[in-house]
């Protein structure tokens, strides 16, 4: 699926969230999870911002077969071993994750594996109707003090669960996306209600690199 750029980044998300509409979802709907654990210093509860996905001319090129790139996916509690593809910004401004549910998508515009600072962030579907449960169909259920992996083509940099927050849908918190402050990394997928074809929220889970 693809998403608007004058919707921001969370246009991804919020992407992520629809099924076909009179589809039944898979996913029990119902409210979104309660919060859960502490956020990492580096976020702020202030009153979530839709940032802008930054121009195509602005996100990074990737290098040939970087080695420092996600590439898998690991979240042992949940039974999750699954490939990350890049996800950057189109020509026409859209951000694209992968269509196959059993993929994740990493944004670009973010930071790397091990990097000293900055959000890594992924993506994933929690469902489809054509497909059923996505390779985040449990996040929400995701226990605190979990191990999450990331590996690379050169490495695997390990994370330990921290905080669980649910938003709603195109209103994630505008540091999601800022480069610098605390290296964490951070997992999106879709929850809460399901009306029209859509989730109503976005579940975000946060995770901080155990070195």
């Amino acid at each position: 699926m693809t998403k608007r750029a004058a919707l921001g980044v969370m246009s991804l998300v919020a992407g992520l969230c629809s099924v076909v509409a009179g589809i039944t979802t898979l996913h029990a709907p119902g409210r979104a999870p309660a919060d859960a654990g502490v956020l990492p210093a580096a976020t702020s509860p202030a009153s979530p911002a839709v940032p802008s996905v930054p121009p195509a001319s602005r996100v990074p090129r990737l290098p040939p077969a970087p080695a420092t790139m996600p590439v898998r996916l690991v979240v042992p509690a949940l039974e999750v071993d699954a490939p990350v593809d890049p996800s950057g910004v189109s020509r026409n401004g859209e951000l694209g994750i992968p269509a196959d549910p059993a993929r994740v998508g990493w944004w670009i515009g973010s930071a790397r594996p091990g990097a000293a600072q900055g959000t890594v962030l992924l993506a994933g579907h929690v469902d489809t109707a054509a497909d059923g449960p996505g390779v985040l169909f449990r996040l929400e259920s995701l226990p605190m003090g979990s191990r999450v992996q990331v590996r690379t083509g050169g490495r695997a940099q390990d994370y330990r669960v921290t905080a669980r927050r649910s938003y709603v849908k195109r209103r994630l918190p505008a540091d999601l996306f800022r480069a610098g402050g605390t290296p964490r990394l951070v997992l999106i997928t879709c929850g809460g209600s399901f009306h029209d074809g859509a989730y109503s929220d976005n579940v975000v889970v946060y995770a901080e690199p155990l070195r």
